[in-house]
């Protein structure tokens, strides 16, 4: 008799080669058509489920980084576009172009369906057969939650008024699009929200959101587009402790308890997704390991979120350069940022890459934190390779209601 026959049920059949070609038979067809898998003691029984390929793709998922759709660079109109708008011209702008290339003097831009065109010299043959000319002529403060130093959790969409007089005010500036930053008073204050300053016939504040993340109205078509990028703010210096009476051992402590409790759980999902792709349904828990609360902090350490730090002194730079060393996460930018210059060495030390320096042009030495700032910071850190980004504060910042 085969070993074969004998290992079916423990049974012992007489050798009779019809008796043995007909358990074997039996035995290939229950295991090939009803997926039962030959059993031994040394062998693990590991059941596809049925939601398979839905945990498969999740796990996929995990992996897949930001960055716009590759149809971005040539659509011919914004997903939030309103129809039956007539194209805009206009003429006679003092164009900041940046970086190293300044200002284009008496220049035109060409917006339609929501895309920026052509900047420079229109020429008739370039326009549409409906627009709106405009001639330039040559030319809300944070919100902060105060239950509790970390809070990755709450989002600034939620707090935006949209009728505040910042937003008209700023746009006659020439203030387009504003990143929505919550906190400042809060080790992590939440995430933030790009959004266009223009009014929305909805007047909501969702209305106004630019390419909002999945996470807030879950409008991805396929878990596996790329995704939109989030936003983060950290705060750290005088801000927690004034608020919360935190010292800065008290608040880099704070960061590191929340990182911490990211880190596990994304190892947790590492490690499912791991024994899913090796077929070890058996070994995985009934559920996907993620909590709700933390989903965004596990973002930032998957490398899906931008992270902007106000940040004023090297002490602060030295506790989140170290910070991002030990979780392995990048910060995009910090803000304010009066201390830069004298680290620039320290800042190139960040996971990653070195962050963005966001410099006030007009503001400094407003407070203890700000008494070491340079009028030459920002000549200093361009010097040493470093980007810099110069920025404005006070009247023409919008405010958000706490």
């Amino acid at each position: 008799m085969s070993k074969l026959a004998e290992q079916v049920g423990g049974l012992r059949v007489r050798q009779n080669p019809k008796t043995t070609l007909l358990l074997v038979v039996s035995f290939f067809i229950t295991t090939t058509f009803f997926g039962i898998p030959l059993l031994s003691k040394h062998s693990k029984l590991h059941h596809r489920p049925l939601h398979a390929d839905e945990i498969l793709s999740k796990c996929k998922a995990l992996h897949i980084k930001p960055g716009p759709p590759k149809d971005f660079a040539s659509r011919t109109a914004s997903d939030r576009y309103v129809p039956g708008t007539n194209a805009t011209l206009i003429r006679n702008a003092t164009i900041w172009i940046g970086a190293s290339e300044g200002t284009y003097e008496g220049g035109d831009i060409l917006l339609d369906k929501g895309i920026i065109v052509k900047v420079g010299h229109i020429s008739k043959a370039d326009l549409p057969s409906k627009y709106n000319v405009i001639n330039a002529n040559g030319g809300a403060s944070d919100g902060n939650s105060l239950k509790g130093t970390i809070g990755p959790w709450l989002r600034s969409i939620d707090g935006l008024n949209t009728h505040d007089d910042s937003f008209p005010l700023s746009i006659s500036g020439g203030v387009t699009t504003s990143l929505i930053l919550p906190g400042s008073a809060n080790a992590i204050g939440g995430q933030a929200y790009a959004i266009k300053l223009r009014p929305t016939s909805e007047r909501s504040p969702s209305s106004m959101v630019l390419e909002p993340p999945f996470t807030l109205n879950s409008s991805a078509t396929s878990p596996l587009l790329p995704h939109r990028w989030r936003h983060m703010k950290h705060g750290i210096g005088e801000n927690p402790s004034r608020v919360y009476g935190d010292t800065r051992l008290d608040t880099q402590w704070a960061f590191r308890q929340a990182y911490n409790e990211a880190r596990k759980i994304k190892i947790e999902q590492d490690d499912f997704c791991a024994k899913v792709d090796a077929g070890l349904w058996g070994d995985i828990p009934a559920e996907f390991p993620e909590d709700f609360q933390w989903e965004a902090l596990v973002d930032v350490l998957r490398g899906r979120v931008k992270v902007n730090n106000h940040c004023y002194e090297a002490v602060d730079f030295d506790q989140q350069i170290r910070l991002t060393n030990e979780f392995k996460f990048s910060i995009t930018a910090f803000h304010h940022a009066h201390e830069a210059y004298l680290v620039p060495d320290l800042l190139k030390k960040m996971y990653g890459k070195p962050p963005a320096i966001a410099l006030f042009a007009t503001n400094g030495r407003y407070k203890r934190e700000a008494y070491r700032g340079s009028e030459f910071a920002p000549r200093i850190l361009s010097d040493a390779g470093l980007k810099v980004v110069m920025k404005v504060t006070r009247n023409i910042v919008l405010r958000m209601d706490n």
